[in-house]
């Protein structure tokens, strides 16, 4: 089963890859041009990668409230599903910069910190849909 995790932003998105159950993998980081744009990006790679699964960061408040920008990503969900024909579930992204940071400042390579955010957003989906 293949997972694509994605950290959504306004201009660049940062994606992750899973074809593994167990471990996520960074994918890219790109600049998109609107809404469409951003749909048209993903329905590529989608295909190209085989998805099977999407694992969709939403940006709630650090108190776990949703935020104006939670709306807008649980809206993009379900328009994303429906275009791209897999299932996307949300999965809460809180920290997952800060993580992306200290990862990045841990390691000799420089990871851009929406793709390490996409890296952990995946990670914990796999986490929590792993066998017991």
């Amino acid at each position: 089963m293949s997972v694509l995790g994605i950290d959504w932003g306004e201009r660049k998105l940062g994606f992750a890859i899973s074809h593994d159950p167990a471990w996520a993998f960074p994918l890219r980081a790109l600049r998109v041009r609107g809404f469409t744009d951003a749909i048209e990006q993903i329905q590529a790679i989608v295909i190209e990668e085989k998805v099977d699964c999407i694992a969709l960061g939403l940006p709630l408040g650090m108190d776990g409230k949703d935020t104006l920008q939670t709306s807008r990503v649980r809206e993009i969900a379900a328009d994303l599903g429906g275009i791209v024909n897999v299932p996307v579930e949300l999965i809460d992204e809180r920290l997952t910069t800060q993580t992306a940071v200290r990862q990045r400042e841990d390691q000799t390579a420089k990871v851009p910190d929406d793709l390490g955010a996409a890296v952990a957003i995946l990670q914990t989906y796999l986490n929590l849909h792993q066998p017991v």
